[in-house]
């Protein structure tokens, strides 16, 4: 029970950084910064045209989380000393939250079986939660993985609280989209 416990927590430490990564890219990145700007154009994108980012392969929507899983396991192995199967685990895990984002804006017949049924089953994202976050303003149901977190995180108020929070310390608007 102990492993299943594990495994539940990092799926869950994974959604919620996917999460806070989407939210930062959609809250503050601005396509003319320098470089975060590629990767606010193509949130804007998202958002505007759901499906067009299906049309990249793997490496292409998931190049930069690579980066960053690369320079987390780095720092963690040289800096900390520190390695082991849960946090390649984690990594793991992260570096593919674009790819369960992508399942999550395709129909059935264009993801494999077992995807579908992990869907089904709300054991991964799919869909109808993730369209949540694609309503209205777009500032919400940020957490792509899983159908757990974004409930929870939107009943307390997670997300606007700190963006009030930003602004109250650094005077800092969330990004207002034009799209």
């Amino acid at each position: 029970m102990d492993i299943i416990l594990k495994i539940l927590l990092i799926v869950l430490i994974a959604d919620f950084i996917s999460g806070f990564v989407h939210w930062l890219e959609d809250a503050y990145a601005k396509p003319e910064m320098p470089l975060v700007g590629a990767i606010a154009r193509e949130n804007l994108l998202n958002h505007d045209k759901p499906r067009d980012f299906l049309k990249k392969n793997w490496w292409q929507s998931s190049y930069d989380l690579i980066a960053l899983g690369f320079g987390i396991l780095a720092i963690a192995w040289f800096v900390f000393g520190m390695m082991n199967g849960w946090l390649i685990f984690l990594v793991v895990l992260s570096v593919n939250a674009n790819q369960i984002h992508k399942w999550a804006h395709q129909n059935r017949q264009e993801k494999p079986w077992l995807v579908s049924k992990l869907q089904d089953w709300n054991i991964m994202q799919g869909a109808r939660q993730h369209g949540r976050h694609h309503r209205g303003e777009k500032n919400t149901y940020y957490c792509v993985m899983t159908n757990v977190l974004n409930p929870i995180l939107e009943k307390v108020g997670f997300w606007v609280g700190i963006e009030k929070l930003i602004l109250m310390i650094t005077g800092v608007q969330r990004r207002q989209d034009a799209m």
